[in-house]
């Protein structure tokens, strides 16, 4: 059964670390690289790593800020965007998923609206024929990149022009990079898709590494190499 999910957008403050044990930390080796590593974290009185660290695929033009620092991230600007994020929602082709976290069934009908100008920017939602969205993205893609993937809760207050539908999902083939989500390979995302859960409250932080010593006296046990 489809359940709908808004995006919600999570500022780059640290308070809305607090209640997390469950992180993701993406590091590129500076602003406008277009791979990274992820290392994931859980919380037991510091940052404690679990698991490997592994390579993933950032967006053709790097990382853009959500919030003020420049390069702000925006719309069609090809930069996946750098702060810390809640995750909100999982979604794929299958029935069912193997994450506990909610989940979106991507059918032909389900889509992500990335048209500036409608109500429902930034936005997964059913397709109604007689009420498209000038532009969108369709979720369950011919490429097959969502074929299982990770909402990221990026702007879900619709400004205007700040980029939307922004996702963890399967790399291309060639690992090109992507148009402004973060990618990786398929053991990998089945890996984070089964570690995910929704009473830890997981988040992902991207930043390049030149902002992770700011983070790191916050968030002690997070490594900045």
């Amino acid at each position: 059964m489809f359940k709908f999910f808004s995006l919600i957008v999570i500022s780059s403050s640290f308070a809305y670390a607090e209640g997390s044990q469950q992180m993701m930390v993406v590091l590129s080796d500076e602003l406008n690289a277009t791979v990274a590593s992820m290392q994931r974290y859980e919380y037991n009185k510091r940052w404690i790593k679990t698991g490997e660290s592994i390579p993933v695929t950032l967006g053709r033009s790097g990382l853009g800020y959500a919030f003020i620092k420049e390069p702000l991230k925006n719309e069609g600007d090809g930069r996946s965007p750098a702060g810390l994020f809640d995750i909100s929602a999982t979604f794929g082709y299958d029935v069912s998923s193997n994450s506990a976290m909610p989940y979106y069934r991507a059918d032909e009908k389900l889509i992500c609206v990335d048209d500036v100008n409608d109500t429902r920017y930034n936005t997964i939602t059913i397709s109604e024929e007689n009420r498209l969205p000038a532009s969108y993205e369709k979720m369950r893609r011919e490429d097959g990149l969502y074929r299982n993937g990770i909402v990221i809760n990026y702007n879900v207050q619709k400004t205007k022009g700040r980029g939307s539908c922004i996702f963890i999902h399967l790399n291309h083939s060639d690992h090109r990079p992507t148009s402004g989500c973060t990618a990786m390979d398929e053991d990998a995302l089945n890996t984070l898709l089964g570690w995910l859960d929704p009473q830890k409250h997981p988040q992902i932080l991207q930043i390049p590494k030149s902002d992770c010593g700011e983070y790191q006296k916050k968030f002690e046990g997070i490594e900045c190499r």
